[in-house]
């Protein structure tokens, strides 16, 4: 090689030096604004939602990120999950003004940072047979000392990362508590006219999980006027709710209140109807949805097939079980994944449900959270009254209609009044003393800005029935969930207490990609093997149908042990039989391995191409376009040169 040319590499393999160099330097050292995000789902580049939350702050947060180095060096995939933690935390400071202040700590066993890690709530996993423990959590303190904390940062949900710390830095930076106004035509914090003659008051186990979660306030529906420091509003089964308890609940949302409403088409919880009656709330606040421009039919119930929960259609002695089609449970794939409310719930039980029909023409936006599958029909709720229901004669009549039934949906936009002719009469008015030194406040004629719905067709999931399962323990009741519906509820209100900018967010994409060549090859190889597999046992049983029918089984005793032993005599042709059977076994045996042996080799050769291809092709392509712009200079120049000495000779 000519001394130009090695001069050429040399400068190529210290321009890739370079290269490597000034990238990590920047990756370290320079400021987030400087930074260029190319992800797909844009991982690194902070939603306009958490910007706004950053910008409302009053007061400074201090967030404490614990990672045991213990547990990045010997599980790479939390290790992983850590830095995608470490970088959003430090986008979020660096975006904060100084608003934001992060501590890193890394809680090592017996030492003040793992006694600060156990102080602030966040749990320890132990990672050795000696019971050391390692943490991954983050605990966020403000001003006066109160304290947020997510115990243990859960890789499942990373597409909900920026929405955890977002609302951990907005209850900081919010602290005082939000109030939860309860209007509820069935006993969900219980039963009121009950306690008034001296029953004991007894709240369903809803009632029970939202008196932990929020201050509540119990409201009735005739009231005249709500608190002025409600929040949200959570209105269940609005069956008697009158026109003035529906004025305030459009004022309140108008003034920038939200609300979680529960409207049943047939709820099934309510007893007051008696056995044969119909108890259904999807007129109870009938002039705000016309002018909303949403229905929830009456007496249309969603029957579907697919999500049917198996009950006894028979009677205790004689069960029959069968699949009621108007019980549903949901799965996670019919329910809004990338909303903060449904998103990783495990599963939803409703009974009785209806749905959500947006009419042309309505101002609001609907974003359907849980629906049916398309495997389901509407059923008139004349067919199911009473409490036993013909199961099977639904089964029976069911014909799917293709469609799938919005059965919750969050509603957003702006809105003018239901009452423009001004507010309805109060129940009890006030005297003029009253007046004087509380008066009513103006009628709000549209709303602020645009209001915030979650509209649920479904009341009967707040029953313990549905949700929970409850079992004697030594004397003691002890409940286990048996579905996410106390989730749902806790989440939906929980997200509508947030701030706008909160209502905005959704979830991002995760950093982790998956191979989906390397999977779908396993899924290739495992479709072979379960196909071999069945093939093999179905292969085994013909053997041992085979191996019975013949004759000659006799039962024989030993005469010195005394055991029985049964013996088979077969004849020349059937051992030969049983052989080529057996043969014929071992090479299906050997056929699996060969396919096992194949899935490892193409799996091991697509990994190998891919490590290559993310590690090594990328500056192999450029030293080699590199190179080749280096050798066609370089004879340019030759020719250059030898064109001056021809001119010159």
């Amino acid at each position: 090689m000519t001394r130009a040319g090695t001069i050429s590499l040399l400068g190529v393999a210290l321009a890739f030096v370079l290269y490597v160099a000034v990238n990590t330097l920047v990756n370290l050292t320079a400021p987030a604004a400087a930074r260029v995000d190319v992800t797909e789902d844009r991982l690194y580049t902070l939603s306009g939602g958490t910007h706004a939350t950053l910008a409302g702050m009053d007061e400074p947060v201090e967030l404490h990120f614990f990672l045991s180095e213990r547990l990045e060096r010997e599980v790479p995939f939390y290790a992983s999950y850590g830095r995608r933690v470490r970088e959003l935390l430090v986008e979020i400071a660096a975006a904060s003004a100084g608003k934001v202040i992060l501590h890193e700590h890394d809680p090592e066993p017996f030492s003040d940072v793992g006694d600060l890690a156990v102080s602030l709530g966040i749990q320890g996993i132990p990672v050795d047979s000696g019971g050391e423990l390692a943490y991954f959590g983050l605990a966020g303190t403000n001003s006066v000392d109160e304290a947020e904390r997510i115990a243990f940062l859960q890789p499942e949900r990373e597409a909900l990362l920026e929405y955890d710390l977002a609302r951990m830095i907005h209850a900081l930076s919010n602290p005082e508590p939000t109030v939860i106004g309860v209007m509820s035509s069935l006993p969900i914090l219980g039963d009121m006219r009950a306690a008034m003659q001296g029953s004991v008051l007894v709240p369903w186990a809803i009632g029970r999980h939202l008196k932990a979660s929020f201050d509540v306030v119990n409201l009735p529906e005739s009231v005249d006027t709500l608190p002025s420091e409600l929040g949200v509003m959570m209105v269940v089964h609005p069956r008697a709710m009158n026109e003035r308890a529906v004025y305030e609940l459009e004022q309140f949302l108008f003034r920038g209140g939200r609300a979680l409403l529960f409207i049943d088409p047939r709820a099934e919880s309510d007893l007051s109807q008696g056995s044969g009656g119909t108890s259904s709330s999807a007129g109870g606040a009938q002039a705000l949805f016309q002018r909303w421009g949403i229905r929830v039919p009456d007496g249309k119930l969603v029957a579907d097939r697919s999500m049917a929960l198996r009950v006894n259609a028979g009677t205790a002695a004689r069960p029959v079980p069968a699949d009621y089609l108007l019980w549903l449970g949901v799965s996670g794939e019919h329910m809004a994944s990338d909303d903060p409310i449904t998103s990783q719930l495990p599963a939803l039980n409703l009974a009785s449900a209806g749905h959500i029909v947006r009419e042309s023409g309505s101002p609001l936006t609907l974003e359907p959270l849980v629906s049916s599958s398309t495997n389901s029909s509407l059923v008139d709720a004349g067919e199911v009254r009473g409490s036993r229901p013909d199961v099977l004669g639904l089964l029976e009549k069911f014909a799917p209609d293709d469609r799938a039934y919005v059965m919750a949906a969050r509603l957003t936009g702006d809105l003018a009044t239901a009452f423009p002719d001004g507010p309805p009469p109060r129940m009890i008015e006030p005297s003029a003393q009253d007046l004087a030194t509380n008066p009513d406040p103006p009628q709000r004629m549209k709303s602020d800005g645009p209001v915030n719905v979650v509209l649920v067709a479904d009341s009967d999931l707040l029953e313990d029935r549905f949700w929970l399962q409850k079992q004697q323990f030594f004397g003691r009741e002890v409940e286990e969930q048996i579905a996410g519906n106390g989730d749902f509820v806790i989440n939906a209100l929980g997200n509508l207490a947030g701030s706008d900018a909160l209502l905005g967010l959704r979830s991002r994409g995760v950093s982790q990609r998956p191979f989906d060549r390397v999977r779908e090859l396993e899924r290739r190889a495992e479709r072979r093997l379960q196909d071999k597999e069945r093939e093999l046992q179905d292969k085994l049983r013909e053997t041992q149908d085979r191996i019975a029918e013949l004759e000659g089984v006799r039962t024989t005793k030993d005469p010195v042990t005394g055991e029985l032993k049964v013996e088979v005599s077969l004849t020349s042709e059937q051992r030969v039989e049983v052989e080529a059977l057996r043969g014929e076994m071992l090479s299906v045996r050997r056929e699996l391995r060969a396919v096992q042996r194949g899935l490892r080799a193409d799996v091991e050769r697509l990994d190998s191409w891919l490590q290559f291809a993310n590690i090594g092709l990328a500056p192999l392509i450029v030293s080699a376009v590199a190179i080749v712009l280096v050798t066609v200079r370089h004879a340019r120049r030759r020719r250059y040169a030898g064109a001056r000495e021809r001119d010159v000779g």
